[in-house]
């Protein structure tokens, strides 16, 4: 590990062969290190391994040439701080008549919880489906789960044509497993709520504006569970979800929990507004592959609201005003999101590459899921493209401020 926690020239990793071998091979190689689970998830690190290692996948495909190996040096660092995280699951394979049965038996065993069926099904299926499919299989199952921090939905994101990562179907086996142990945790609300009268429905973006304060354990999963107890999510959010579209939707959640980042508690912005952006966008990303997209969009806000709720502390308003910059020599975040927020579109191609530069060599895995989340949302809604610029901006500054 001291090989990436002190690089330095010629060490032990720039004379590894990986070190060498074309993105795609390395990128393969630690996907295929990481894919076994192990017998005991006990540190936060196991269950972002995956979603850290696509969200570097992603990023290094557009950092500059002369990042590129502290980028690669980061990804390569996954696979050797797995290797040290204890015992990996004595594989349980299964035969299955057809790929049909398999899919049948996984989605089967999420719902029972049976954690061995889940990985032998998901290991039968994944060389023998597409990842399209794969994908659409999964999404109604895992949506409503809070298990692996409710993260799974950001993998099957990067299944997305879009988003293509092809090794991502194997990553799948350590968020899977980790949703079948905790399969009790659920959202039901959205399933239970009566109809609302649609004729008194309050704005979307007002009912996350400021919600009522919930105090809740720290866990993401405990949290959205506490906001749906008592009805509390079903008496914010049931109206104002009614009618609402997927566009619609992902324009406002993601619209709030930019603005959680640059307006609300700064002291949350590392990991409590990052997931508050991550969770409903990868919820509504499934929206082609399934059934009821209302139900879809109240779960996506239940995570808003959750985070909204329990760590907020300032109203949002919109349109977002960025403080005017000071000159100094170290931006502030807020500076630093001002600043990329008022870009001409000249300059923001150069603001671009500084995130992905940042994201792609710093060792938090959770500012390179949240710069790649933010510029995702950027190129399919240029229209806010300023505001998630900013958003990054302003965590990647965060960070900054922190290394001082």
């Amino acid at each position: 590990m001291e090989v990436f926690e002190t690089p330095k020239p010629d060490d032990a990793w720039a004379r590894c062969p990986l070190a060498r071998v074309s993105d795609g091979v390395l990128i393969q190689s630690v996907a295929a290190s990481i894919a076994t689970p192990k017998a005991h998830i006990n540190s936060s690190f196991l269950l972002h391994a995956p979603l850290e290692l696509s969200a570097r996948a992603w990023l290094l495909a557009q950092v500059p040439h002369g990042k590129r190996d502290d980028a690669r040096r980061r990804i390569a660092e996954i696979a050797a701080r797995y290797a040290a995280e204890g015992r990996e699951i004595e594989p349980k394979p299964k035969a299955y008549r057809t790929a049909d049965l398999a899919l049948s038996e996984l989605a089967a065993a999420l719902e029972a919880g049976d954690v061995d069926s889940v990985d032998s099904a998901l290991v039968f299926v994944t060389p023998r489906i597409s990842l399209e499919r794969l994908r659409a299989t999964l999404a109604e199952p895992i949506l409503p789960l809070l298990g692996a921090a409710g993260h799974a939905p950001i993998l099957l994101m990067m299944l997305e044509p879009a988003s293509r990562f092809p090794e991502c179907g194997e990553l799948l086996r350590s968020p899977l497993r980790a949703l079948a142990q905790e399969a009790d945790r659920r959202l039901t609300w959205m399933d239970e709520a009566p109809a609302p009268d649609a004729a008194y429905a309050p704005a979307l973006f007002d009912c996350l504006a400021a919600p009522p304060r919930v105090e809740a354990p720290s866990s993401i999963a405990s949290t959205m569970l506490t906001i749906e107890r008592d009805g509390y999510a079903a008496r914010i959010l049931a109206a104002a979800t009614t009618g609402v579209t997927v566009p619609t939707a992902t324009q406002i959640l993601l619209r709030v929990a930019a603005l959680s980042m640059l307006l609300d508690d700064p002291q949350h912005a590392p990991y409590g507004w990052t997931h508050c952006f991550t969770l409903p966008q990868a919820v509504l990303s499934l929206e082609d592959v399934v059934s009821n997209v209302t139900r879809a969009i109240r779960i996506a806000a239940t995570h808003a609201l959750g985070f909204r709720a329990t760590l907020g502390s300032a109203r949002l308003q919109y349109p977002f005003v960025p403080v005017r910059p000071i000159g100094s020599m170290q931006p502030q975040p807020a500076e630093a999101a001002g600043a990329a927020f008022n870009a001409r579109a000249d300059q923001r191609r150069a603001i671009r590459a500084q995130l992905i530069e940042r994201a792609a060599i710093h060792a938090d895995a959770h500012l390179a899921k949240y710069t790649m989340a933010c510029l995702i949302a950027a190129d399919r809604d240029p229209q806010q493209s300023a505001l998630y610029l900013a958003a990054a901006a302003y965590l990647g500054a965060w960070w900054d401020c922190r290394r001082l």
